[in-house]
C-alpha cells in the first residue's frame, strides 16, 4: 500500500475517525466548504457518461471557470471608450452514456425544520474587475421538493449593462435591481452595485441506469425534505463593458443553513466534513448526518490521495469536493455521479474494498480532461473502471482474484458481437466491461514493449493535453508512440474489430505489475514561489517575475518557467515535459529521472504581441499578461559646472524614471538651446530609476538653455558661459592652473624662470650672512 502525508481535519463529529456510521448522531454545521469558479479563461461543463458530468475541452482544467467565458468583443463606442461583451455558464453538455434522458420529477416528501444557519463557499479573485456571482441555497421545510435560491451579482463599476437567466422551471419570488425581461431572462437595471434574484426550484432529477455504476432506483438528485442533494442552476450571464482590461467573472456557491457545498454540488443539511491535502490537491468529504458509511472517511480520503500520486495523467485540479450521499434514504439511480472538474457524490455504503470501487472510479473520471468522439467514447468509462480496479489492487484492498474477475468479465461471450469504436454494437455496458479490459491489455502490451518504462498512463497523460476531440486515430498515434507500431496494430484490433479479448495471468501480472514502474509526472511550480518564474530582456536579466498572478511582462520578453518534473514510481524512467501556450505547445524537454526523484527544468517562451496568455504545464496553469512596455519619465536634470567658460565642458545628467509594474523604455534627447545633441534610448525593469549623462562643450558666451526630455515633459537648467577663453585668464602667482605647457614659451615657463631667479637671490644673501 502507498503512503501519503495526510493532514486531516474533521469539522463535525470526532467518532466518525473511528468509522462506521452516523445515522442516529448530531453533528455539527459545517461553514465554508465551497469553491468558487472563475477567470476569463474558463470552458464549458458537460457530462461523461451517466455518472459523470465533465468539462467540456481540455483547457478546463485547475485554476480555470466551470461557467464558460467568451472572448471579449468590441461592439460600440461609448463616450470614446471601446464597449465589450462577455458571457459565462452559457452552457453544460447533456449526458454522452447510456440511459435516459434525466427529467424533474417529485420526491418523497418529508416534515422538517430548518435548523442554524451556516455559508460553505469560498471566493477566488483575480486582476481587475470581477463580476462577483453568488447563489446561496436554502432548503423550504414548509415545501418539500424545492428549495430557495438566492443568486447576488456584484457588479464594478466598467459594467454597462447585464443579464441573466435563471432556470426555466424556477418560480421568481422576488427581485431588487433586476427587471424582468420574459420568463428566464433578467436585465440588470444600473442602479445598484448589487443586485438579486430569488427563486424556487425542483432539484429533482431522475435517470435510467443499468451496468457497474447503475444502481436500482432512479434519482440523480433529491430533495427529501429533511435533506437536499442536488447540482447548482446553469445561470448563464452575458455583460457588457468599457476598457481594455476584460471585467472577468468568479462564481460562489453557498448555503443558506447548514449544509456544504463544492463548484457545482450542493448538500442541505447537517453534516460533518473531512478534509486532507496531498499531491496538490485538498479533497473534501462531507457525511451527511443521514448517511452511515461502510468506508471511514478517512480511509476514503486516503485513498483518494494515494490514487492521486498513483495517476501522473496530468488533470490534477486544486480542490476535490465529495459527499458521500445516504445510501439507504432514496432510491438513487446510481452509485456516483461526478460533475464539472472535480465534484462527486458517491453512495456512503459503497466499500473501498472491492475491484467495483465507485470511489475511486469517480475520482478517475474527475483526470479526464480530453473529449472524445463517438469511436473513443468508450474510454470514458472503460479506463475509470480499470484504474479503479487497478489502484485498488495497489492500495492492497483486494487480490489478483478479484481484480481478474473484474477484468476478465469484459470477455465473455455477451461481448464477443462489441466492436468497441462502434457505439452502436454495445451491448450489456460494454463500454465498462470490454472497455476496462481492453485497457488493462493496452497497458500490459506498453509495459511489455517498453520494459516498463511506459504505460497506459503515458497515453492518458497525451489524450488530457488535447484540444479537440480525441479521434480514434490520434487515440493509435498515441498509442503507437508510447508503445511502438505492434501495440498500435494490437490495441487497433481490440478497439475496431469483434476481436475476444482474455485477461493475463498473475504471473504476467506479477512481472509487468509486480513492482510500481516509473509513474513521471509534471506541474507548475507555485506562482507564489517568485523565483520560478523569471524574465529575461533588455529591460532585465533572469529577473524573479513571480510572487503574484497574472505574471506580468512586456512585448519581446522571454519568460522562464522552472517546470516540476518527478518520479513517484520505483523505477528511473524517461520523462518528456511540454510548455504550452493557450494550449499550443511552444517548448519541450526530455531528460531521465530517477524513482522517488523530483527535478526543476527551465522551460522558455518569448511572448512578441501583447495580449492574455495561458502557459500550462501537464494541465497546471498560469496566466501571464503582456502589454507593451510602459513609457518612463524624464523627472530632473542637472548640469556640472553651473558657470564656465568659453571652451569648457559641462556634465548633463537625465534623471529617468519608471513608476509602473511593467518594464519601461523611452528615448532621452539632450538639448542645447533646443539643438539636440545626445540621444540615448532606456530600458527600465519595473518600479525603477536611473540616471544617464551626456557631456556637452560651450563655445558661445551668454546663458545657454540645456535640457533632457522624453518625447512628452522637458527639463531644463541654464549655464552661465563667460566670455574669457581659457587661454587669456590670468593666474595668480604660486597657483597651479590646467593649462600648463611643456615648452620654453608661455605663463608656464615664464613663472617658473622667476621662481628659479627669487630662489637663487635667496640663497646668495644667506651665503652671505654666514
Amino acid at each position: 500500500m502507498f503512503v501519503v502525508p495526510r493532514r486531516v481535519v474533521a469539522v463535525g463529529l470526532v467518532v466518525l475517525l473511528l468509522g462506521g456510521g452516523i445515522s442516529s448522531l448530531p453533528v455539527a454545521a459545517t461553514a465554508d466548504h465551497g469553491a468558487v469558479t472563475g477567470t476569463s479563461d474558463g470552458a464549458a461543463t458537460g457530462v461523461s457518461e451517466n455518472c459523470t458530468d465533465k468539462t467540456e475541452t481540455a483547457s478546463a482544467q485547475r485554476g480555470q471557470a466551470v461557467g464558460t467565458v467568451q472572448s471579449s468583443t468590441a461592439t460600440s463606442e461609448s463616450n470614446g471608450s471601446i464597449v465589450r461583451a462577455r458571457s459565462a455558464d452559457t452552457y453544460r453538455r447533456q449526458p454522452r452514456g447510456q440511459g435516459g434522458d434525466t427529467a424533474g420529477t417529485a420526491a418523497t416528501a418529508a416534515a422538517s425544520v430548518e435548523t442554524g444557519t451556516a455559508t460553505s463557499g469560498t471566493t477566488q479573485t483575480s486582476d481587475g474587475d470581477v463580476i462577483q456571482q453568488t447563489q446561496t441555497y436554502a432548503r423550504v421545510p414548509e415545501q418539500p421538493g424545492e428549495v430557495a435560491v438566492t443568486l447576488t451579482y456584484e457588479v464594478p463599476d466598467r459594467v454597462i449593462d447585464l443579464e441573466t437567466h435563471v432556470p426555466a422551471e424556477a418560480t421568481v419570488t422576488e427581485t431588487d435591481g433586476f427587471e424582468r425581461i420574459n420568463e428566464s431572462v433578467y436585465e440588470w437595471d444600473e442602479t445598484t452595485d448589487t443586485a438579486t434574484i430569488s427563486y424556487r426550484t425542483n432539484p429533482n432529477r431522475t435517470i435510467e441506469k443499468s451496468g457497474p455504476e447503475g444502481a436500482e432506483g432512479r434519482y440523480l438528485s433529491v430533495d427529501t425534505g429533511d435533506w437536499a442533494l442536488l447540482t447548482r442552476s446553469l445561470t448563464p450571464t452575458r455583460w457588457r463593458y468599457t476598457g481594455q482590461d476584460p471585467v472577468r467573472y468568479n462564481r460562489t456557491l453557498r448555503t443558506a443553513g447548514p449544509g456544504a457545498a463544492g463548484e457545482e454540488i450542493v448538500y442541505l443539511g447537517e453534516v460533518a466534513t473531512f478534509e486532507e491535502t496531498a499531491h496538490n490537491q485538498t479533497f473534501t468529504l462531507a457525511v451527511p448526518e443521514r448517511a452511515t458509511m461502510t468506508a471511514s472517511p478517512i480511509s476514503v480520503l486516503d485513498s483518494m490521495a494515494n490514487a492521486s500520486n498513483a495517476l501522473r495523467v496530468g488533470d490534477r485540479d486544486e480542490q476535490v469536493f465529495v459527499v458521500a450521499a445516504p445510501s439507504e434514504a432514496v432510491d438513487w439511480g446510481v452509485e456516483g455521479y461526478q460533475i464539472g472538474d472535480a465534484d462527486m457524490w458517491v453512495q456512503s455504503g459503497q466499500s473501498l474494498d472491492t475491484a467495483n470501487n465507485v470511489w475511486l472510479h469517480e475520482y478517475v473520471h474527475s483526470r479526464q480532461a480530453y473529449e472524445t468522439t463517438r469511436e473513443t467514447r468508450w474510454t470514458v468509462e472503460g479506463w475509470a473502471t480499470y484504474y479503479a480496479a487497478v489502484l485498488t489492487l495497489e492500495q492492497d484492498r483486494i487480490g489478483f482474484d478479484e481484480f481478474r474477475t473484474q477484468l476478465a468479465a469484459g470477455g465473455r461471450p455477451v461481448y464477443s458481437d462489441v466492436a468497441l469504436t462502434d457505439r452502436s454494437s454495445w451491448t450489456s455496458d460494454a463500454n465498462y466491461r470490454k472497455g476496462a479490459l481492453v485497457a488493462g491489455r493496452a497497458d500490459v502490451h506498453i509495459r511489455s514493449a517498453t520494459d516498463r518504462n511506459k504505460t497506459l498512463q503515458t497515453v492518458f497523460q497525451a489524450l488530457n493535453g488535447y484540444r479537440d476531440p480525441v479521434t480514434q486515430s490520434q487515440f493509435l498515434t498515441e498509442i503507437e508512440a508510447a508503445g511502438g507500431a505492434s501495440v498500435r496494430n494490437t490495441t487497433a484490433t481490440e478497439t475496431e474489430t469483434t476481436a475476444t479479448v482474455a485477461m493475463w495471468n498473475e504471473a504476467t501480472h506479477q512481472r509487468l505489475f509486480g513492482a510500481i514502474p516509473a509513474r513521471i509526472g509534471y506541474s507548475l511550480p507555485p506562482v507564489d514561489r517568485a523565483d520560478a518564474y523569471r524574465a529575461d530582456s533588455l529591460y532585465r536579466s533572469d529577473a524573479p517575475v513571480g510572487g503574484n498572478e497574472p505574471i506580468r511582462l512586456a512585448t519581446n520578453e522571454t519568460l522562464a518557467v522552472d517546470a516540476v518534473v518527478e518520479n513517484a514510481g520505483g523505477e528511473a524512467g524517461a520523462y518528456n515535459v511540454s510548455l504550452a501556450v493557450n494550449e499550443t505547445v511552444v517548448a519541450t524537454k526530455q531528460g531521465q529521472i530517477e524513482p522517488g526523484e523530483r527535478t526543476d527544468v527551465a522551460m522558455t517562451h518569448t511572448f512578441a504581441d501583447p495580449g492574455r496568455y495561458v502557459i500550462s504545464v501537464d494541465g497546471d496553469t498560469v496566466t501571464v499578461v503582456v502589454t507593451e512596455p510602459a513609457a518612463a519619465s524624464v523627472t530632473d536634470v542637472t548640469a556640472s559646472p553651473r558657470e564656465v567658460r568659453q571652451g569648457d565642458r559641462v556634465d548633463v545628467t537625465a534623471t529617468v524614471a519608471n513608476d509602473n509594474e511593467i518594464p519601461g523604455t523611452t528615448v532621452v534627447e539632450f538639448r542645447r538651446n533646443d539643438a539636440v545633441f545626445a540621444e540615448q534610448r532606456l530600458y527600465l525593469p519595473p518600479q525603477t530609476t536611473t540616471t544617464v549623462a551626456r557631456t556637452v562643450t560651450l563655445n558661445e558666451p551668454g546663458t545657454v538653455s540645456l535640457s533632457a526630455g522624453d518625447g512628452r515633459t522637458t527639463t531644463t537648467v541654464d549655464v552661465v558661459v563667460s566670455t574669457e577663453t581659457a587661454a587669456s585668464t590670468s593666474t595668480p602667482t604660486g597657483m597651479r592652473t590646467d593649462t600648463q605647457t611643456t615648452a620654453g614659451e608661455g605663463d608656464g615657463f615664464t613663472a617658473l624662470v622667476a621662481g628659479l631667479a627669487v630662489l637663487l637671490a635667496a640663497l646668495l644673501a644667506r651665503h652671505r650672512g654666514s
